[in-house]
């Protein structure tokens, strides 16, 4: 077993990479809030998360809307995403 604090130094640098990668997701999604553009999808936010497969993005997604930066409503097949510091929205397909 590790130690105790170099444990604690691996999670935080496992969490300084998330957020810098969630980073990269919010700013594609005000990117396409800001210019009336759709709503990128989950392959799109994986892409710039420097990841494969839309479970990459659609995870990212999750961790920005429970971090409360972006909010997300389901509406069929559409996903309205909104940046909830500037009330700006994104549609697109829900994938």
């Amino acid at each position: 077993m590790g130690r105790p604090d170099m444990m604690a130094a691996q999670r935080r640098s496992a969490g300084s990479r998330r957020d810098t990668t969630d980073h990269a997701a919010y700013r594609l999604i005000l990117e396409a809030a800001s210019n009336r553009q759709p709503c990128p999808s989950n392959d799109a936010l994986a892409a710039a998360l420097g990841a494969r497969g839309a479970a990459s993005g659609a995870a990212a997604l999750t961790r920005l809307e429970r971090s409360g930066q972006i909010s997300v409503e389901r509406n069929g097949a559409i996903r309205i995403v909104t940046v909830t510091q500037f009330g700006l929205r994104a549609e697109g397909m829900d994938a």
